[in-house]
Parts: structure tokens; C-alpha cells; sequence
């Protein structure tokens, strides 16, 4: 099977991406790269994967619609390319992989990973709100919260919604990491609400579940649906590090491909060196 890993990378350097092509480079495998407009396209290294660059990269900003606008152009690009892929993967810069090449060459079935949240009926409101409001898309509200808690006052006040023509859009929320089938991208691009989750807040983690709704299962964890390994009760997520070896070399070659994140480059160059 060939596999095309679409990678949302930023900063100016990528030493822990050429540390994941150096894991899993492999003829099979083949590299796929969104670079932050804002830094330099870094210059990667590889043997037998075949690694393609988005030639007119954007700049990505935290949470804003330009996250599902890379996505988009990573998925357009393997849809374009000669090359027949089996599987699409969205990784980070700043993920690993937690399987060794011929295991993840041989692990994917499933027609789709994709992982889907838990909440309960308050917390649903809150994440409707993400994409029936309208919210500019060129802040980081992270950095900005007084200007993110404006523009949702202005929404309220003006009964701004949204998907009030959408009324059979089931709305969720999970993981926006994930590896599907390759075919299924033309969906995804031809999805006649896509432009609907443009001018959200962090609808990055909803266009995915959204529409593939149908698949939602919440009985089986979030990060074990995604095949993503995250822990979002140490950190937002927490940031693995050579502490972690033992915790993360455990998981290696079980049900999760990537785990996220990671910014030392010692750490996966560690933990296949154990596995050798």
C-alpha cells in the first residue's frame, strides 16, 4: 500500500520532521508539506520517500480558518498528484510516528482514524457556537482573548447563526489529526458545506467529524479512533519529552501511528535506537 503523509509544519527549523521522514522513509511512503508561509521552507533529507512542497504556502495562525485551508491544499495536492495513494495521514511538524515503517505499512484497514470527542449537551452549545458565528480570520485568540470574547458578544447580540440553512449538519468535534483513505479526499473536497467552517474558531477540530458524522463512536477513545497518541490532561496537549521514553516506547507498534507533541529531535532519534 502507499501512503501519503500531509504535514502541517511552522518554525524555522524541522529537526524533529526529518527525524519522522527518517523513521519511515521508505518508497511506499511519500512526504507532503504545508510550510508557514511566515518561516523559511526548511530543507529535508530523505532516501527512498518522495517528499512534495505546497509551492504557494499560506500563513497559518492558531484556531483560524487557515489551519482547514492548508489541510485543504495538502489534500489537493495528493488528489492531484500521478502517484495512486492508498492512504492520507494529516500530521503535525511536531508529531512522531510510534510505529516502524513495515508496521505502519501493514496496520491501516479501517477506511478512516478519525477521532471523535466526548461532551455533553453544555458543551455542545459551546462548540456550535465555534462555527455559527462568524469570527475574523486572521487572529490568534489565544493571544487576544479580550477580542475573541468581543466578537462573541457581537454575534449574541446581532442573533448571528450561521447554519440556520443547514438544519440536517450534525456538528462534531474530535482530533483534527487524522488518516483516511485516499479516496475518501475527493468527498471532502466536493463537501457542499466546506466553506461553512471558513470564519470559525478552531473549526480545524470540527470540519473533519463533521463530515464524517456518520462514523461517530464514542465508545472507543478519542486518540485510539484517530490512531493519534495525545495527552490533553498533562498540557494543551502536553509536550513529550526524553522523560517520556519509557511511556512512549511502550506504545510503539500498538494502535497509535503519531503521537503529538513532541519539539526535541533526541526523542524519537531515541526511541527507534531502543528498537533496533
Amino acid at each position: 500500500m502507499k501512503h501519503a503523509i500531509m504535514v502541517i509544519g511552522y518554525g524555522e527549523e524541522a529537526k524533529v520532521l526529518q527525524e519522522t521522514i527518517n523513521i519511515l522513509d521508505d518508497k511506499d511512503i511519500d512526504f507532503f508539506i504545508h510550510w508557514d508561509k511566515k518561516y523559511t521552507k526548511p530543507i529535508l533529507r530523505k532516501s527512498k520517500s518522495k517528499i512534495y512542497y505546497i509551492s504557494n504556502p499560506i500563513s497559518v495562525k492558531w484556531g483560524s480558518s487557515s489551519l482547514i485551508k492548508a489541510t485543504i491544499m495538502l489534500m489537493e495536492k495528493v488528489e492531484k498528484s500521478p502517484q495512486c495513494y492508498d492512504y492520507a495521514h494529516l500530521i503535525s511538524s511536531n508529531d512522531i510516528p510510534l510505529m516502524t515503517k513495515g508496521y505502519f505499512k501493514s496496520f491501516f484497514t479501517k477506511e478512516a482514524y478519525i477521532g471523535f470527542s466526548r461532551y455533553d449537551k453544555k458543551e455542545y452549545g459551546a462548540i456550535l457556537e465555534r462555527v455559527k458565528f462568524y469570527y475574523p480570520d486572521n487572529i490568534d485568540f489565544r493571544k487576544h482573548p479580550i477580542i475573541y470574547n468581543f466578537c462573541t458578544l457581537i454575534n449574541k447580540a446581532l442573533h448571528i447563526n450561521r447554519l440556520n440553512n443547514y438544519s440536517n449538519l450534525h456538528i462534531c468535534k474530535g482530533s483534527e489529526w487524522f488518516s483516511i483513505k485516499a479516496d475518501l479526499i475527493k468527498d471532502i473536497l466536493d463537501y457542499k458545506y466546506l466553506s461553512n467552517f471558513f470564519h470559525g474558531n478552531c473549526a480545524d477540530e470540527i470540519f473533519i467529524p463533521t463530515i464524517f458524522s456518520d462514523w461517530k463512536n464514542t465508545k472507543i477513545s478519542e486518540n485510539r479512533q484517530a490512531a493519534r497518541y495525545i495527552d490533553w490532561n498533562r498540557g494543551t496537549p502536553y509536550t513529550f519529552t526524553l522523560e517520556d521514553k519509557n511511556e512512549l516506547n511502550s506504545k510503539i507498534n500498538t494502535q497509535y501511528a503519531f503521537a503529538r507533541k513532541v519539539v526535541d529531535p533526541e526523542l524519537p532519534k531515541c526511541l527507534f535506537e531502543l528498537k533496533k
